[in-house]
């Protein structure tokens, strides 16, 4: 039987093209930028580290904050005793101990307090005392170092916790997100413990997340400020007479120092706060009061006991602040620490520190560090 064999049709002029098995040309393109785009980034975390919206300078970056945790690390043992907080404690705590001990490192390379170490009563030997106060630090913050850091080995007995309004609200902080302090010490790692406190919404994890693993996105605000920077310069540079002598902060062979005079120094640390307390309430203060409760309910469960100190500030400090504020502040600390167990030592507006005592509005000098440890030593002891 002869088998019929079909003609071929004519090819139809609107018909599909026959597949040749090769890639349209855009989704080569995009896998090919894909491609790029990893493998540059990769190499950027290789060369750089971790993606970060802040340098690791010591003044405006995390650079602080490695120092303090890789000496309370390096520790031979386990501290008797613990300060947090923010410059407010740095400062006075420093400041002694340069006093008396001219050789010891500027506030950024020295984490001991010597000064109160000698006005505590010897058990076991002479006590340790370590900083870990930090610039800037909020309770939001505070909160992270405690529940990373002081457990285990390295748990104190006793943990001082220096705080001011600031510590609880800041005008020029957006979120609990936003410090440096955050920054450095949430990563992916660790994240799932902090997620829900920090970071509650879907937009605000997925921008964590992009900070993270996307290199260029993680330094998008440093990039921008040394863009800001370098306008400034070339603009300063075409217009010469533009620019005019301000007392503001200098590196100098002993660290960071104020250029200006005292009055210069009060004038402007007045300025500052009238800037971080904007439109400052007591409602405000509830996110962060709520990461104080958190810390002081860590540190109970762990068995350190806190002394929660309410450090002095100056009558030109306080005034800057609505009428009634402070009082309802004060009352919200003794209501959480009474609730928590913690020793409650308001200094705030303690009449026998004077402005001489200050260095500025609200950071203690060496004279009012002074007699601010004699004040702590002996509730120190009695917890000790």
């Amino acid at each position: 039987m002869q088998t019929l064999t079909r003609p071929d049709k004519k090819k139809s002029p609107h018909a599909a093209p026959e597949r040749s098995g090769r890639r349209p040309p855009f989704k080569a393109a995009a896998l090919i930028a894909l491609a790029l785009f990893l493998i540059s980034n990769l190499v950027l975390f290789a060369v750089f580290g971790p993606a970060t919206s802040y340098s690791n300078n010591v003044w405006n970056g995390t650079g602080s904050i490695d120092l303090a945790l890789n000496e309370f690390k390096a520790l031979p043992r386990r501290p008797d005793v613990v300060l947090l907080g923010s410059s407010l404690v740095m400062y006075p705590f420093w400041s002694t101990d340069k006093k008396e001990h001219p050789e010891i490192g500027d506030i950024f390379h020295h984490h001991r307090s010597l000064a109160l170490e000698e006005r505590l009563a010897p058990k076991d030997g002479k006590p340790v005392v370590f900083s870990m106060a930090i610039f800037g630090q909020m309770a939001s913050d505070a909160y992270i170092y405690a529940n990373e850091f002081l457990k285990g080995e390295r748990m104190p007995p006793v943990l001082v916790w220096g705080v001011a309004p600031r510590d609880f609200y800041d005008a020029e902080l957006s979120g609990p997100m936003q410090t440096i302090s955050f920054q450095r010490l949430v990563g992916l790692d660790n994240l799932v413990r902090y997620a829900d406190l920090y970071l509650p919404g879907f937009q605000e994890r997925a921008d964590f997340i992009f900070s993270k693993s996307v290199f260029l996105y993680g330094r998008r605000w440093h990039i921008q400020k040394e863009v800001n920077k370098g306008a400034d310069k070339l603009y300063n540079l075409a217009s010469p007479g533009s620019t005019v002598a301000r007392p503001g902060w200098e590196k100098g062979q002993s660290g960071f120092v104020f250029t200006g005079t005292r009055e210069d120094v009060w004038e402007n640390s007045k300025q500052e706060y009238q800037k971080r307390y904007k439109n400052i309430d007591l409602e405000k203060l509830s996110l962060q009061m709520g990461f104080m409760d958190g810390l002081l309910k860590v540190c109970q469960e762990r068995g350190i006991k806190v002394v929660l100190v309410n450090m002095p500030l100056t009558a030109t400090n306080r005034d800057i602040m609505p009428a009634g504020f402070y009082d309802s502040y004060r009352s919200e600390l003794a209501k959480i620490a009474g609730e928590r167990g913690a020793e409650l030592a308001d200094f705030g507006s303690d009449t026998t520190f004077e402005d001489g005592d200050y260095w500025d509005t609200c950071h203690l000098s060496y004279q009012g560090g002074f007699k601010l440890m004699d004040k702590l030593a002996p509730i120190i002891d009695r917890l000790r």
